[in-house]
């Protein structure tokens, strides 16, 4: 019996077939501007913040004197720590490309430089024969224990939460990778799924005519 493939219309969608707009991405929508703000921030952090711990409190009235060597010391480590954190976090491509952080970045990585920040305000130092910090300069020598422990606090939340937070950027990037593999694989397959679902959808009719469903034989004639 002679049969033919339906045909499907210009409009008519297989299963399983994508259109072209479903394939094509959609373009992102801009970042906040307090991410995108955040993203400079990140970045000047490494340079601005062990400038600031070393010699901000002077801009206070606050001596500067014999901590100026021991931060000498200490200051490109601290760089450093700051620097391998927001490093982490820029080598996704979810923050490198649109050169904004994302709100979990914002919520970890922003309190962790706020309390280096504010270690710049609490440093002890000796000059003069005058001790004290930006806050015992600015409300009293009455705040020289407060700084004392406040420094030694923000010190360890300075060491241990940029290996936490090193850490967590780590497994961050781990996801948004497998999530961008998985995606191309996908995008690499869609060509076969597509011809699977034309292939799984397809009908025959029966053809209308005259001589439709005859068999038409043609034989030989014996030469004598």
């Amino acid at each position: 019996m002679a049969t033919s493939p339906r045909p499907t219309s210009p409009g008519q969608q297989l299963p399983g077939q994508r259109t072209g707009q479903q394939r094509t991405a959609q373009p992102a929508a801009p970042r906040h501007w307090i991410l995108r703000a955040s993203f400079w921030a990140f970045a000047a952090a490494i340079i601005v913040l062990p400038a600031w711990i070393m010699f901000g409190r002077g801009l206070a009235g606050a001596p500067l004197g014999e901590a100026l060597l021991l931060q000498a010391f200490l200051g490109p480590g601290l760089a450093i720590i700051i620097a391998v954190v927001v490093g982490m976090t820029f080598a996704r491509k979810g923050v490198r490309g649109p050169r904004a952080v994302a709100w979990r970045d914002l919520r970890l990585v922003g309190p962790w430089l706020l309390v280096i920040a504010l270690m710049g305000l609490t440093v002890v130092d000796t000059a003069g024969g005058r001790t004290g910090s930006a806050l015992t300069a600015w409300f009293g020598d009455g705040w020289l224990t407060a700084s004392h422990s406040f420094t030694a606090i923000a010190v360890m939340v300075t060491i241990i939460g940029g290996i936490v937070l090193f850490w967590l950027q780590v497994l961050e990037l781990g996801r948004e990778t497998r999530k961008r593999v998985e995606r191309v694989v996908n995008d690499m397959q869609a060509p076969l799924l597509e011809q699977q679902a034309r292939q799984a959808d397809a009908s025959f009719e029966r053809i209308d005519g005259p001589q439709s469903g005859r068999v038409i034989r043609i034989e030989d004639e014996e030469q004598p």
